[in-house]
Order: C-alpha cells, then sequence, then structure tokens
C-alpha cells in the first residue's frame, strides 16, 4: 500500500481544522485505503497517548530519544518528559494549538514547539527518510506553498529526513536533524499572519515550552523555527548559520 499526496488533509481533519473542507475529505478517506489506514493509526496514536500521560512516566528509549547519551541530571530530564508528555496528549486530542478558522494571526513559536514536541513523544515516523537533502528538498518542495530556502542544513547538522505538517492554518515543513546526538527540527513556512517572529534582517528571537528550546527568525517571506532540547543559545547559534 503505497502513501497518498493527501494524508496531511487527514492529519487537518483529525485536528479539527479542514473547516469547511471537511466532508470532502472524509469521503476521500472512504475511498482511499491508503488514507483510511493512516486515519486509523493516528487515531489509534492519540488514545494511546492519553492513557500513557494518565497512568505510565515516560520511557528511558523516550529520553534516550530526545536527550542521546548525555549524562543530563534524571531529575530534570523527567520534568520535560512529563511537560512533553501532557502536550502529546493534547495534541491528540485536537487541543493544542489548533488555530481559529478565521483569519486571526497565530503564534508560530508555540505552534511550532507545540507539535516538535508532539512529534518526539508519539515517535511518528518520517515522510521521508534520507540523510541526502538532495533527495528530501525537493520531495518536501513539491508538496508546499512556497519556495524552500536555498540553505536548510545548518552548520554541523545532519539530515534524518522530512515531515509535512499542518499547523497554525497552513502548511508547514518540517526537516529533522540531529545535532551533537540530540535531535533537532526545521520548521519553514509562510509568514503571513503569524506572530512571535522578529523582523526581517534581524537575529533570531528565542522561546521555550514544554522543557524544549527554539530560535525563531522571519526571511524573505518565510517563518522558520529551529526547535530541540539543545539550549536555546546553541539554536539561535544554529539559526544563523542559515540566515543570510
Amino acid at each position: 500500500m503505497s502513501d497518498c499526496e493527501r494524508m496531511m488533509e487527514v492529519d487537518a481533519l483529525i485536528d479539527g481544522e479542514a473547516g469547511e473542507d471537511a466532508a470532502a475529505i472524509e469521503r476521500h478517506i472512504r475511498s482511499c485505503e491508503a488514507c483510511r489506514a493512516y486515519a486509523a493509526d493516528v487515531r489509534r496514536n492519540d488514545a494511546v497517548l492519553r492513557r500513557a500521560v494518565l497512568t505510565n512516566e515516560p520511557g528511558d528509549d523516550l529520553e534516550e530519544r530526545l536527550f542521546g547519551p548525555q549524562d543530563a541530571p534524571r531529575s530534570s530530564r523527567r520534568k520535560v518528559l512529563a511537560g512533553m508528555g501532557m502536550a502529546a496528549c493534547l495534541g491528540g486530542l485536537g487541543l493544542l494549538m489548533r488555530p481559529s478558522s478565521g483569519t486571526g494571526e497565530a503564534d508560530f513559536r508555540d505552534a511550532v514547539l507545540g507539535d516538535f514536541a508532539t512529534y518526539i513523544a508519539a515517535d511518528k515516523p518520517l515522510d521521508i527518510a534520507a540523510v541526502d537533502a538532495v533527495r528530501v528538498v525537493p520531495w518536501i518542495s513539491a508538496r508546499v506553498p512556497f519556495v524552500l530556502p536555498d540553505r536548510v542544513a545548518p552548520d554541523g547538522a545532519t539530515l534524518l529526513g522530512g515531515r509535512l505538517c499542518w499547523l497554525v492554518g497552513r502548511r508547514l515543513a518540517a526537516l529533522n536533524f540531529e545535532v551533537e546526538q540530540a535531535p533537532i527540527g526545521l520548521y519553514i513556512a509562510g509568514a503571513e499572519g503569524l506572530t512571535g517572529l522578529p523582523e526581517e534582517g534581524t537575529l533570531p528571537v528565542e522561546g521555550a515550552r514544554d522543557g524544549l528550546q527554539g530560535a525563531f527568525w522571519r526571511e524573505r517571506g518565510l517563518a522558520l523555527g529551529i526547535v530541540g532540547t539543545l539550549p536555546a543559545s546553541r539554536l539561535s547559534t544554529l539559526a544563523q548559520t542559515l540566515q543570510g
């Protein structure tokens, strides 16, 4: 069974963001085996997340994915994971960072940090897993309504792949990397109507949520953000290698 290019619309439906397109997406799901299986998978994962947050602590494997083999104090790592577990639960319920269907502005920093917390906690697969940007960038470029920047790999980062997101009422590209054995995500979207971003040509602004840190900036009509468990100052340095 192959993937369907409308799977991102299924995400929008499940997250309550499909609006007037909901009925059409539901009809498509009924006729598309790949999207039916995908929707069932997402809803099953949501149920697992809800049970996990209510009854269990996050496992050691999740700590390893988030922090790598570094020797961070276990108590501080658990605090991060507790916040992320709740974020994942709320995200699965469609309550985390759901933008209004109107024309109001949405905070890019908050949405991106919440999505990355959910992505890591749920251990979701990448839409395309590849270490070669020559494969990943064209695949994503063909599926988003904007032109990706010329440079998308921060200095010293190892590309893992990419995925498509639906946040703040629009399609986003998310590229995943590993830096210093820790996962980071680079989010890219059209900047119109988004808040929480500095003026173009200025240094990134920092943000934090659910134990994650991030650096965010605006460039050539795009909103960009690098998020992860690395310190915000380190993420800001990585962001600056992509500016200009």
